[in-house]
């Protein structure tokens, strides 16, 4: 292309692109903002009125951000139903109106309205009020007004609907708030007994100080702190501090959980009391004991954070560092065990065989071996371990370092004297040695470490017996015939050739 007519493409291209972006571009823009209800910054809102016939609730967002609900009550208001009451009044598009109404408001549901919406700015303005009417009969559409306007607007539903709210459906749900990281101590006293578990100075551990003292599983408690900071409000029974507490079964809750916080060491407790139940819908009565609040929350939330000892305490069979540990010897009671060393920083079996090494079937067994865990605690302070199956075990694990040392030894059982080894439902049991403790294990996880030396390696290539007939070269889908001299196998029509001749 000569340069004079690229020269030429450019101007008209950047032509282009000036008139999209000068004329084209705000043209939209314009065309869409006259089809929208109310054109407003959604960000500067900083107050909501919710007027209706039998009620008033005003919202007033705070200097340092969240919302606050100020009438009929002072509380901390959701966020997210907030957000998204602003957004159905900004997004709310006009696809027609009624500039003739005379005295049909009353039809339209606007005199009265069901609702006036009146927003407050950050500068201090306040909006024409939207008077929101009932819905079109057909189509999901609804009627609305605007301040002194005459007009009648049709508008999407998702207004109508948006702005029709309860005080509860603007409140803030959340009834015990922490960020996990803060929370030092926890304690739970219910049917189960006092238990409290108490943060290491290693952050992702925790030991158990009460009834007795044991290491905990940090994914347990992981799970339970979600739990108890999940649990939402589905109902707000009384906001009275002088309320009878006896009629909600929160004067001797049924289960109590208190959290200890941050350097202070603050405390918040949630109590859990009563059942309540309207319309064949069970929930349970609720409150912090800092707050007169009595909420209601769902009956599935007493079952996630009602844990007992044995649920809350470490199941780890075995404690592997992978780090430290440089061979594994795994001796089964058929004969099929094996052993792992370390090469490189790479696990290996220690002795060759025939077939090639399935790299990532031995990582995976060395995970499995480091996250094993019990599903429960059977029997501890030294039980009589014949009675589990583990006096002859099934098979035998120790973990050396790198100077021979032992790190560990295990001992798994699948089954017992009653329930034979090829019972697929017998559970299966371990132990460490010197740990006097047995765990019952689900006969999955047993599997995932009983592993045989055949279970690491690739079986060899089976050889093709002499004088059995393969496919000939050149058949559709058939490979090539290897005549194992290093000569080419003959080509079909050669060997007709050679007939003919």
């Amino acid at each position: 292309m000569r340069p004079r007519n690229t020269l030429l493409l450019l101007v008209v291209l950047a032509a282009l692109g000036a008139y999209l972006y000068w004329v084209e571009l705000p043209h939209q823009k314009s065309q869409a903002e006259q089809k929208r209800l109310v054109v407003l910054d959604k960000d500067g809102v900083t107050g909501i009125t919710l007027a209706y016939p039998d009620r008033t609730i005003a919202l007033e967002k705070t200097p340092d951000g969240p919302w606050r609900l100020k009438q009929p009550i002072e509380a901390d208001a959701d966020e997210t139903t907030v957000k998204n009451l602003v957004n159905a009044i900004a997004d709310a598009q006009v696809t027609r109106s009624l500039d003739e109404v005379g005295d049909k408001l009353a039809s339209y549901g606007l005199q009265p309205p069901e609702a006036t919406v009146t927003l407050t700015m950050k500068d201090g303005s306040t909006l024409p009020a939207l008077k929101i009417g009932k819905n079109t009969q057909v189509g999901f559409s609804g009627y609305v007004q605007k301040g002194d306007d005459p007009k009648v607007y049709i508008t999407n539903g998702a207004l109508q609907s948006g702005m029709k709210k309860q005080v509860k459906d603007l409140r803030d749900k959340t009834v015990i708030a922490f960020d996990d990281p803060n929370v030092h101590k926890i304690e739970l006293k219910g049917p189960n007994g006092n238990i409290v578990v108490e943060r290491d100075a290693d952050a992702e551990h925790w030991t158990m100080t009460s009834p007795s003292r044991h290491p905990a599983d940090p994914s347990e408690m992981r799970a339970l702190l979600a739990s108890v900071r999940g649990i939402r409000a589905d109902d707000f029974v009384s906001d009275d501090a002088g309320a009878d507490l006896g009629p909600y079964g929160l004067r001797d809750p049924r289960l109590s959980v208190t959290v200890w916080l941050g350097k202070d060491q603050a405390q918040k407790t949630l109590l859990i009391g009563g059942t309540h139940e309207e319309q064949q819908k069970k929930t349970l009565y609720a409150k912090r004991a800092e707050r007169p609040t009595v909420y209601t929350i769902p009956e599935y939330a007493l079952k996630n954070v009602d844990k007992d000892v044995g649920t809350l305490r470490d199941k780890t069979v075995l404690a592997l560092d992978k780090e430290k540990a440089a061979k594994i010897a795994l001796t089964r009671k058929d004969g099929a065990g094996f052993t792992l060393v370390k090469r490189d920083g790479t696990w290996h079996l220690e002795t060759p065989g025939e077939g090639t090494e399935r790299g990532p079937s031995i990582s995976r067994f060395v995970d499995d071996l480091a996250g094993l865990k019990g599903s429960e605690i059977v029997a501890e302070q030294n039980p009589d371990l014949a009675k589990y199956g583990l006096d002859a075990p099934d098979l035998s694990l120790t973990i050396e370092d790198a100077g021979g040392a032992a790190l560990g030894t295990m001992l798994a059982s699948r089954g017992t004297a009653d329930k034979a080894a090829s019972d697929t439902d017998a559970k299966a049991y371990a132990t460490a040695t010197g740990s006097g403790i047995v765990y019952g294990m689900k006969p999955f996880v047993y599997d995932r470490v009983a592993k045989k030396a055949s279970d690491f390696r690739e079986p060899p290539a089976t050889p093709v017996p002499s004088g059995v007939v393969t496919p000939t070269a050149g058949a559709e889908g058939a490979p090539a015939l290897d005549t194992g001299n290093g000569e080419e196998p003959l080509d079909s029509g050669d060997a007709d050739d050679e007939g003919e001749d």
